[in-house]
């Protein structure tokens, strides 16, 4: 532990999936008798203040914005604020997608530390990305007129070293970078410096959440999630019930707040459903996750030892899905004309196949002893404390 008592800045951007992992390591920090500050958007003060860390809104960040105006307007608010209040910080801890991270602590004059909520990236997973990911993704790095354009005016707004996104991304690094999974995970490990790129596994914690239920299910218990973004297909859900109507299963599924129980009509008596479950309560229990691929959802189902079934979406999703298979972690299906039989026998393959439920315990293994938060916040203290005076 740091012998000093720190005041530690941190700054996010308002996606779920960039912040939730987040949010232990400011709890662990704090608990180590720091001072923990976090700069985020006003909808995410509960969360963080949850955590014992003192809230910063974003400033300039108007409440009367469209939801994608305000994803895009926190960017700068995110950037304005932490320059107007980081040089009374010992350093920065930021998340990927705030890229502008390092090149404005250097601004103020303070070390800074990276955390990757995905897989750490250089230029060839960014090139997997735009090959693989969403409209916008697959847009904005294979166009490069659009690159190049956008990269000089983001380059002048937030002082980046490079005018382009990819180099500031691959080439601006601290000294320190955390991945929120585990080394054998990450695609091209090889290429990423082991004193700079930490692989600690993913962020696991008590998140305070109500003891599920199990008492009317029976094993195997398959579990269905999309996770916060992607939970509003109501048809996705149907398939799955079809899929699994009274088979010797019980299948519980997380649809989300947009989608209404109702919706998905009369359900069997072996299928469960809840707009929120306790996500790693459930993959203690689970023999198999069917989940859209996010990072930290497939991260969690390694830490657990749960085969996955993944159906990507977007963005990260299908090279983490990839991955997933060639590892042999499980398997993957694509969502378009997704049929029950389909979804059915895809499960099934996973389940009576145990080679998949072996290789998942190698990597629970590795899950578990990877170090977590608690690992990046003493390799944080420890570079503090060896910082010139």
């Amino acid at each position: 532990m740091s012998a000093r008592q720190r005041k530690i800045l941190m700054v996010n951007l308002p996606f779920s999936g960039h912040t939730n992992p987040t949010l232990e390591l400011a709890r662990v920090l704090v608990g180590l008798g720091h001072q923990v500050a976090y700069v985020h958007a006003p909808e995410w003060r509960g969360k963080v203040e949850q955590t014992g860390a003192h809230f910063i809104p974003y400033d300039n960040y108007p409440d009367n914005l469209s939801a994608s105006r305000k994803e895009l307007r926190s960017f700068s608010a995110a950037y304005d604020t932490v320059f107007r209040v980081g040089k009374d910080f010992d350093c920065l801890i930021y998340e990927m997608l705030f890229v502008s991270g390092k090149a404005l602590a250097d601004h103020l004059g303070i070390p800074s530390f990276r955390l990757f909520s995905t897989f750490a990236l250089n230029e060839q997973v960014i090139s997997d990305f735009a090959q693989t990911g969403g409209g916008q993704l697959t847009a904005f790095f294979r166009y490069k007129p659009l690159l190049n354009f956008l990269s000089r005016r983001l380059q002048k707004r937030f002082g980046w070293y490079y005018p382009d996104i990819v180099n500031e991304i691959t080439r601006n690094n601290p000294a320190l970078n955390f991945t929120y999974t585990v080394r054998e995970f990450q695609p091209y490990a090889d290429d990423f410096d082991a004193d700079k790129y930490q692989f600690v596994g993913p962020s696991i914690g008590d998140r305070g959440e109500a003891v599920f239920d199990f008492s009317e299910m029976s094993d195997p218990i398959i579990y269905v999630s999309l996770g916060t973004l992607l939970n509003t297909s109501v048809n996705f859900f149907k398939t799955c019930i079809e899929a699994f109507k009274h088979q010797p299963v019980s299948v519980i599924m997380s649809i989300g707040k947009t989608i209404k129980v109702e919706q998905l009509g009369a359900l069997p008596d072996n299928v469960f459903v809840y707009p929120y479950v306790p996500q790693l309560e459930i993959l203690q229990k689970a023999s198999l996750f069917i989940t859209h691929g996010g990072m930290n959802s497939v991260n969690e189902s390694l830490y657990y030892g749960c085969p996955m079934l993944v159906i990507p979406m977007g963005n990260d999703q299908p090279r983490v899905a990839q991955q997933v298979v060639d590892l042999h972690l499980g398997k993957m299906v694509a969502h378009k004309g997704l049929t029950a039989k389909q979804l059915r026998d895809s499960a099934y393959s996973v389940l009576q196949d145990v080679s998949y439920q072996k290789k998942l315990e190698e990597f629970q293994n590795l899950s578990q002893s990877a170090g977590g938060n608690q690992a990046i916040a003493q390799m944080i203290l420890k570079s503090l404390d060896n910082q010139p005076k």
